[in-house]
């Protein structure tokens, strides 16, 4: 749900997007600030732990097998049908091509080049936000043919980790290895749409994605994440303040090297931080699941392969019409989940109905 507020700030921010409203403001990178450096981390946490529960009741190779179905399924079906419209977005109301949609769909899936307003050509390609599908695809595979190798490989990482992870060190290591990529990994390779060569990317999403995996059963782990709920909440706070006041109170079109170390730094500790805050509030507040954690427990992979692209064709209509502005932010974030809410209860409906028919004819 965060991901659709977040991209659609990203058309209204300072940052470089597929379509920029014509009224942009600063304001808007709070948003990108406060969620961009702890959210995928998080959910790669999450991914990882569920996978780690998984494989205590199926095996590798199983698993393997139904992430392939569940991950790779939506992700080549998203570049045929939902990636083309988003670059159609981004050539016409983002360079002013002025090219079809049918010319668009062509480039695209005979990988062949289009030229660009100032002569250059572009080739039309890229996971956009879909990337997700495929890191996680290649981190599950990973980690289920190591744990077929070597079946103890989890419960050892576990008990090496829970015995670090106690007390005040649940923060500092933590910390301390998010502020080092940041510093010394990411300035070497940036984040980047490349699957091979986005390497600072890979460091933080695996090494989530392995933390969830090995401390998913561990108790000792959740009730120290619990513990230490409160200073982490107080220190992302102060976080959060201190990147507000260093790239918004203070704008500058180049910020100065200190003050982008600084802001990574403290970005780094922000991001270990609020996940910990999350984790262990949740763990507090949510102790049984409900109906409505069910639901979209089951929704939310369709919310998120839809919605960016719902998000884009929403903004190019508003924008063709010149009604683009900033007051249209929330509008745009309703009406996107609002749509894909609508297009996941088709799905559902329509799965439900070939399932009885498969059943009544070969019953």
């Amino acid at each position: 749900m965060l991901l659709i507020v977040y991209h659609v700030s990203l058309m209204y921010n300072s940052r470089s997007f597929l379509l920029k409203a014509p009224d942009t403001s600063p304001i808007f990178d709070i948003i990108h600030l406060w969620t961009h450096p702890w959210r995928m981390s998080l959910l790669f946490i999450i991914s990882g732990t569920v996978t780690g529960m998984l494989l205590t009741r199926q095996s590798p190779e199983a698993l393997r097998s139904a992430r392939t179905r569940q991950l790779l399924i939506p992700l080549l079906l998203g570049l045929l049908f939902l990636i083309p419209p988003q670059i159609y977005v981004w050539l016409n109301a983002g360079l002013d091509v002025n090219v079809s949609f049918y010319d668009v769909v062509w480039h695209y899936l005979t990988w062949t080049p289009i030229r660009l307003p100032d002569g250059e050509l572009a080739q039309l390609a890229g996971m956009q936000h879909l990337w997700y599908l495929a890191y996680l695809w290649i981190y599950t595979a990973i980690l289920t043919l190591a744990v077929s190798a070597r079946p103890q490989l989890l419960v050892i990482a576990g008990d090496g980790l829970a015995s670090w992870l106690t007390g005040k060190w649940l923060l500092i290591l933590p910390i301390m290895f998010f502020v080092l990529l940041r510093l010394l990994l990411r300035p070497v390779f940036p984040p980047t749409p490349n699957l091979l060569g986005d390497w600072y990317s890979h460091a933080i999403y695996i090494a989530c994605f392995f933390i969830g995996a090995a401390l998913a059963m561990r108790d000792d782990y959740w009730d120290a994440v619990v513990s230490m709920r409160r200073p982490a909440l107080c220190l992302a706070l102060a976080c959060a303040l201190v990147l507000a006041l260093l790239f918004v109170a203070m704008p500058l079109p180049e910020p100065e090297k200190w003050r982008l170390v600084v802001g990574q730094a403290i970005a780094g500790v922000f991001q270990w931080c609020t996940i910990v805050t999350v984790l262990g509030y949740a763990r507090i507040w949510f102790k049984t699941e409900n109906a409505v954690i069910r639901y979209l427990n089951r929704a939310v992979l369709t919310y998120y392969v839809l919605h960016q692209t719902v998000m884009l064709l929403i903004a190019y209509v508003l924008d063709q019409l010149g009604l683009m502005s900033a007051s249209l932010f929330v509008p745009i974030v309703v009406v996107t989940l609002a749509i894909c809410a609508l297009l996941y209860e088709l799905k559902r409906q329509l799965e439900a109905s070939c399932k009885a028919m498969f059943t009544a004819r070969f019953a």
